[in-house]
């Protein structure tokens, strides 16, 4: 004889961002804001391409390329890389799980764009995208960045 029994398991969705995952807290506005800002579908090309120009002439300049701390720290030099303060209430781990989630989310949505590129397991193996590439072979112009102000002259391999 067999029996069949159905079960319903309530799933509840996490309140949080998935790259706030782990974390008890809610996390800061200027951290929900920052990677709205960063993945947005208006302003994301615009920070993939200020990461993969800091990438490219930091390979140049080392024949490495930078972790990704110093990319954010680039990217945002008035707080050292992150988008504001943590909750006085987190332990290191949970800090640590709430940055590396923020800047991984980050950056894989500039890879999907094809800007930027790296190897998993890999250290300062961030480098520059294939669509980044083909860009910068195909216009010998600046390109303006205007919403950062910045002019970038194209790199050359």
């Amino acid at each position: 004889m067999r029996a069949t029994v159905n079960v319903m398991v309530a799933v509840v969705p996490d309140p949080y961002p998935i790259w706030w995952r782990g974390v008890p807290s809610p996390p800061p506005a200027p951290w929900v804001y920052l990677f709205e800002e960063f993945t947005g579908e208006d302003t994301a090309e615009e920070w993939a391409l200020a990461a993969a120009i800091f990438i490219a002439q930091t390979r140049r300049r080392t024949s490495l390329g930078p972790t990704f701390s110093e990319l954010f720290a680039h990217l945002l030099p008035d707080t050292k890389g992150l988008p504001s303060s943590f909750p006085t209430d987190l332990s290191f781990f949970e800090r640590r799980r709430a940055v590396t989630g923020f800047r991984g989310h980050v950056t894989i949505e500039w890879r999907r764009r094809g800007m930027i590129s790296w190897d998993k397991d890999v250290p300062r193996s961030l480098r520059v995208g294939r669509r980044f590439r083909e860009q910068s072979r195909s216009s010998p112009f600046a390109w303006c960045h205007s919403s950062c102000s910045l002019w970038w002259v194209v790199v050359r391999r």
